[in-house]
């Protein structure tokens, strides 16, 4: 189990890696068209399309990565005012909820990817990109994700306030 929860963490990380230099390359490739076309009235050609790909990529990559670390958008000013054994119940029936959810849209991205490869459907552009590319990148993350709120359910983290305690005792120790 430990080393399955190493290689979860390994591809978590490496995707979210990915994410970082996937959009730098996009910050680049639209910077470098923005001076090109206000410039030299040029143009790369392919950084319209391209970046709408890399979107899709680091939205993909980044949110397995996103969900490790809690750093998804949330809503809870009305659970935090529970009881914890009340705040563990939400979180399983959320989990749950969540998974199910992502295992859904991993279905139907995945059906999707395999008509597009089926069908050998290519973008309507001057570079005609085999669609399956970019779209490959939509079942690789949410079954990343799939994974990541699978392993919140067997081993939910421990709330804010038990991390103080353990911290605060880390120093003390210290």
């Amino acid at each position: 189990m430990r080393t399955l929860n190493r290689l979860l963490d390994w591809f978590i990380k490496a995707s979210a890696v990915a994410a970082c230099l996937i959009l730098a390359f996009m910050t680049v490739a639209i910077s470098a068209e923005v001076v090109l076309r206000s410039f030299f009235s040029a143009t790369l050609e392919f950084t319209d399309e391209y970046s709408g790909y890399m979107v899709l990529a680091v939205c993909a990559l980044g949110v397995a990565y996103c969900r490790e670390r809690n750093a998804l958008l949330t809503v809870d000013f009305l659970v935090k005012r529970l009881s914890p054994a009340s705040r563990a119940r939400i979180d399983v029936v959320d989990g749950v909820a969540a998974l199910i959810f992502c295992l859904l849209i991993l279905y139907y991205v995945t059906s999707s990817w395999l008509t597009t490869i089926e069908r050998k459907l290519t973008a309507a552009t001057m570079q005609q990109t085999p669609l399956w590319i970019p779209q490959i990148l939509l079942p690789f993350g949410f079954f990343l994700l799939c994974l990541v709120i699978a392993r919140k359910l067997l081993r939910p983290d421990r709330p804010v306030e038990e991390r103080k305690l353990d911290d605060s005792a880390l120093a003390d120790l210290r």
